[in-house]
């Protein structure tokens, strides 16, 4: 279900036909039959990587609207800072394969910072986090434990804890 004024598409989660720069070293992974080639992983890896710097950036933004007494303060500045601990993870994963890190935010940022009222803001980040966790869901299967696999699986666990806290806050 999309937010009013938001389509499912303004969160495309497809990895993006980008070109990547080439492993720095033959270490790597060489994808087994199952395995994601190591230039799609690169490729999701950034792409989760600008949607999480986007969700650290909404929430801050948001956070600036309120002040730390308010109910909703303290549980968005945990979320915020795990999205923003998502992004070092992010980056450490995509160092260590060679690739380089994107600088870009997601478009999502734009697009939800237009919300206005707070149980609008909530579904639309929701919507948000509920794309992300279903990208990585439906990639888990196909990414070896040395490409980070353990990261990528706690990285989804907390965003369906942190959609658990948002519609708490509805």
């Amino acid at each position: 279900m999309a937010a009013e004024g938001f389509l499912e598409r303004d969160f495309d989660m497809t990895v993006p036909e980008r070109t990547m720069n080439a492993p720095r070293s033959p270490a790597h992974h060489v994808p087994g039959p199952a395995s994601m080639p190591s230039s799609e992983l690169g490729s999701l890896l950034n792409l989760l990587l600008e949607t999480e710097r986007a969700g650290a950036r909404l929430l801050t933004a948001y956070l600036d609207e309120l002040t730390p007494e308010a109910d909703a303060w303290a549980p968005l500045c945990a979320i915020q800072r795990d999205e923003a601990r998502n992004c070092g993870v992010l980056i450490d994963l995509l160092r260590e394969m060679g690739f380089e890190p994107s600088m870009a935010t997601g478009g999502f940022y734009h697009k939800a910072t237009t919300a206005e009222g707070w149980r609008k803001r909530f579904e639309i980040f929701n919507l948000g986090q509920r794309q992300v966790a279903a990208r990585i869901a439906a990639a888990l299967p196909q990414i070896p434990p040395s490409s980070g696999k353990d990261a990528l699986q706690a990285m989804h666990d907390s965003h369906h804890v942190n959609i658990a806290v948002c519609e708490e806050l509805l």
